[in-house]
């Protein structure tokens, strides 16, 4: 898996491109290096773009990570937003979305850049209605 670390100094959120295939050990690892970078930056705005990336990771490795989001450095006041394009019949990071939020995180999967980056920049609320994914 490769994966690349930037900050973009518009409304300071951090930009990160996964590639490759996903594994649940290096996906736990990247989000902690992400979250380490974010808390030393002040960054709670982050934009993970894993469309070039394939992942076979299961419904309990997804609920897992939402699961161990604290202890990764994933706070409540941060907004995640997750752009993803499913290359088989699951949608882990709807998923993911779905059971970080019941955890009170703000989280959002999205297929396109566009609406992430809205979503990411507005001062709504994050737990406002959901729109379907484009």
């Amino acid at each position: 898996m490769a994966y690349d670390v930037r900050v973009i100094p518009i409304r300071e959120f951090m930009k990160t491109d996964i590639t490759g295939e996903l594994d649940v050990a290096e996906t736990r690892e990247m989000l902690s290096q992400i979250m380490t970078a974010c808390k030393r930056e002040n960054i709670t705005r982050i934009l993970i773009d894993c469309r070039e990336a394939s992942s076979h990771s299961t419904v309990t490795d997804v609920w897992t990570l939402a699961r161990d989001l604290g202890s990764l450095g994933v706070t409540h006041e941060n907004r995640v937003a997750v752009l993803n394009r499913p290359k088989d019949g699951f949608d882990r990071a709807a998923f993911l979305e779905l059971c970080a939020g019941n955890r009170g995180y703000h989280m959002r999967a999205f297929r396109e850049f566009e609406p992430a980056f809205i979503w990411l920049v507005s001062e709504q609320s994050s737990g406002e209605a959901r729109d379907t994914p484009t």
